[in-house]
């Protein structure tokens, strides 16, 4: 013990400067392990639990992401200060390095401005099904720098938030409500008026499923084809379990045409042969 501390006395005197070098190190890195660690807990904790209750699943994960650089970038800050890095010259380097990768990572913060847009006027959330141009299905997070989607086929994708920003958003969720339109041909010789009635009577048959509010439904003579003369279905429908009700109400219509008697042609075409000489 006596001559540990002899030593500690001879490095005291002889190298103060290593010495206080080397603390400064060691407690810079207990600062950086610090900082990350507190910045992934919030991170996490503002993920998984239920803090805040007025923040929705759409802007949590951007806030945890936020916070997360923000404590990160105040952790370095800590550090350098730490190794003795002057606090002007500090200034001075981030304001270099902010203009450099401003530069370097315009699409970058292309994605952030996007992701921010998309927070603020919010034409998607978290659990809507949406059709985007090259893509379409479930959203699942909207990122500072991209839009996470799980595509009906259970597939996940990956879209920067400027492609989803400058593009077309259809957005399936929003309302409770939506139309049907079905286009269907029957034969020139059908009673026309008998087969839109049998048309209007099949619709309204299925109360389960269609709605009789904004307008009830409805079946028009669009045009004469080369073929059928064409009907068009209109019917407003709730928006959830949209395939199964319309697939449902495509099977009632065939069907009812079909005990009608009313027939489905295919389609046709004449072929006139002429005989030279």
């Amino acid at each position: 013990m006596e001559k540990t501390l002899e030593y500690w006395k001879l490095l005291k005197n002889e190298f103060p400067v290593i010495l206080g070098l080397s603390g400064n190190v060691i407690s810079a890195i207990l600062i950086f392990i610090a900082g990350m660690m507190v910045g992934r807990w919030v991170q996490r904790r503002i993920r998984q639990s239920k803090i805040g209750s007025h923040l929705d699943a759409t802007l949590k994960p951007v806030v945890a992401s936020s916070l997360f650089y923000v404590i990160a970038a105040m952790t370095i800050y800590a550090v350098l200060i730490k190794l003795g890095v002057p606090a002007s010259s500090l200034i001075a380097i981030f304001g270099a390095a902010g203009l450099a990768i401003g530069l370097s990572l315009k699409d970058t913060l292309s994605n952030i401005a996007s992701g921010i847009f998309l927070l603020l006027l919010r034409p998607i959330k978290v659990g809507e099904f949406v059709d985007l141009p090259n893509t379409s299905g479930t959203i699942t997070e909207i990122g500072l720098f991209a839009t996470t989607l799980k595509t009906a086929e259970g597939l996940y994708q990956y879209v920067p938030n400027s492609k989803v920003w400058e593009g077309r958003i259809q957005n399936y969720a929003r309302n409770s409500t939506r139309q049907f339109r079905l286009d269907i041909g029957v034969s020139y010789d059908t009673d026309l008026r008998r087969a839109q009635s049998v048309i209007i009577e099949t619709l309204t048959a299925a109360a389960d499923r269609v709605l009789d509010a904004p307008t009830p439904p409805e079946a028009f003579v669009m045009n004469f084809g080369d073929s059928a003369v064409n009907f068009n279905c209109r019917v407003w429908l709730p928006s959830d379990k949209w395939f199964a009700r319309s697939s449902a109400l495509r099977i009632d219509i065939f069907e009812a045409l079909g005990q009608a008697n009313i027939e489905i042609p295919f389609p046709q075409r004449v072929v006139t042969m002429k005989k030279e000489g």
